[in-house]
């Protein structure tokens, strides 16, 4: 028989196991949205305001950056908030033919997630600019006309 182990006195888990349990309860959460409640996703993933736990918040932006969740359009979730963070007005820029172009590229951008969560915690513009591949496009519409 073996003899029983003295009691451990108790310490905080290694920090590599409180990320462990972080992203797979992150993991799970959103697994659990999409199998059973994808339209509460969709709106947790469309209204950057809505609060949600932190673990959470890192696991759509990762489903976000592999693009494993296909209903996600940046286009029409991410550009209309970044516009106005570059002092734009979307409604009056949507009838601007260039505003394909941006939506074009936002579309594909690498950077959805990146973009997903500094849009969701109000990042300034100056940090916007340096990840945004639209940045150069909407500060320049923010300069008037230039008349020759």
């Amino acid at each position: 028989m073996s003899k029983p182990r003295p009691p451990q006195e108790s310490r905080p888990p290694p920090r590599d196991e409180k990320q462990l349990h972080d992203f797979l309860e992150g993991e799970r959460a959103l697994l659990e949205l999409r199998c059973c409640e994808p339209k509460t996703l969709s709106v947790l993933i469309h209204d950057l305001a809505h609060p949600m736990s932190p673990s959470l918040e890192q696991a759509i932006a990762r489903s976000l950056a592999s693009r494993e969740l296909a209903d996600f359009a940046p286009a029409i979730s991410l550009l209309p908030v970044m516009m106005r963070r570059f002092g734009l007005d979307p409604v009056a820029c949507s009838r601007d033919p260039a505003i394909h172009s941006l939506r074009t590229v936002c579309s594909a951008c690498p950077k959805v997630a990146t973009c997903w969560l500094a849009l969701r915690h109000d990042a300034p513009r100056e940090e916007c600019r340096e990840f945004c591949l639209n940045a150069e496009s909407l500060e320049k519409s923010l300069l008037p006309p230039q008349n020759d």
